[in-house]
């Protein structure tokens, strides 16, 4: 008797063989639910595709150049050469230590090593 308490009665128990999950609708998809299913990834892709083009494809842009307004002439370092004998001989009308320093901003030099081959831009005046 204490069993049947606690147990429901068999006609509101479902019949597990026979009990069926309700089936989902199948998924509806709008128009605009189609373009961003459908357009939105070949979008970003051919974005993708493009930035990348545009990366490989695009022209350096060097910073050797020669400021505007700044007249300087081009001089290839030999072995032994150094800054301070560069600036007294193509720029003897600057005091050379603002040659120096001129040439070390023009060419964007971080020490003052020079190697042979390179070539350097020399301020003439200003």
């Amino acid at each position: 008797m204490a069993n049947s308490a606690l147990s429901a009665p068999l006609h509101l128990v479902p019949d597990p063989i026979a009990y069926h999950a309700p089936q989902e609708a199948p998924l509806r998809l709008t128009r605009r639910g189609k373009f961003v299913l459908i357009a939105m990834p070949i979008f970003m892709a051919s974005m993708g595709v493009l930035m990348l083009l545009g990366l490989f494809l695009s022209p350096a842009k060097a910073s050797a150049d020669v400021p505007v307004g700044v007249a300087a002439l081009s001089v290839t370092v030999i072995e032994g050469d150094t800054l301070w004998g560069l600036a007294r001989q193509f720029a003897p009308q600057l005091d050379p230590r603002e040659a120096v320093r001129q040439i070390a901003e023009i060419n964007n030099l971080e020490g003052d090593v020079l190697y042979a081959g390179t070539e350097l831009y020399i301020p003439t005046a200003r």
